[in-house]
């Protein structure tokens, strides 16, 4: 039944691609800040503490935690912890838990940033991710994740430039960048709709299961 679900599946995919669909992975956006070269993570976290670039931004600039054997990274696409990386929110103290508690896992074991580095208007999230890219980029080189828990459908529309729809990839694992992708809730969302912590909590089960 199974062969045959794929089979049918497959002619429908066909079907479309003579109607001018095409199908690609999701890619990430092409740097542009080509004089961003850091040696060690040192110099990349004095880098992202004094940045200016952007002149929407509301608060410091936010290193997160960097741990360079991680076994993942997760990333928002703001700030969750504060500057000085405590989990001192309601929304840190619910990642805390699911690290420690869904996904048996020590920090030391894990990478906690954002794609945007600072507070801002969400308006300016595209200009602020396309300042902070090569931060992110160099932080999940260092950190030595293989897999990286996406939260969010806005962190994953701004990683993703083409490809499946948040929809479509939420809760299962996609190649990016040759990465495992997983795009799940924002602890943020989490906060606002509690029902959906149910499934959150499966989809975390699978992250566990892949470890």
């Amino acid at each position: 039944m199974q062969t045959l679900h794929k089979a049918l599946l497959l002619k429908k995919m066909y079907l479309l691609q003579n109607f001018g669909f095409e199908y690609v992975e999701p890619k990430i956006l092409q740097s542009l800040q080509k004089s961003f070269d850091f040696k060690n993570l040192g110099s990349l976290c004095g880098a992202i503490n004094s940045c200016t670039l952007c002149k929407h931004r509301n608060s410091k600039a936010h290193v997160g935690i960097i741990n360079s054997n991680s076994r993942l990274m997760f990333v928002s696409l703001f700030p969750i912890l504060d500057n000085e990386n405590r989990f001192t929110s309601k929304g840190a103290d619910m990642l805390l838990n699911i690290i420690k508690k869904v996904l048996n896992l020590e920090i030391q074991e894990v990478s906690i940033t954002s794609l945007i580095k600072c507070e801002m208007n969400m308006t300016y999230s595209k200009e602020g991710f396309s300042n902070c890219k090569d931060y992110f980029l160099k932080q999940l080189e260092f950190s030595n994740a293989q897999k990286i828990v996406c939260l969010g459908s806005e962190a994953y529309g701004l990683l993703c430039d083409v490809g499946l729809r948040y929809e479509e990839s939420q809760g299962r694992f996609l190649k990016w960048n040759g990465y495992d992708l997983f795009p799940t809730f924002s602890i943020s969302q989490l906060l606002r709709q509690p029902k959906l912590k149910i499934q959150a909590h499966k989809e975390f089960l699978t992250i566990k299961g892949s470890l």
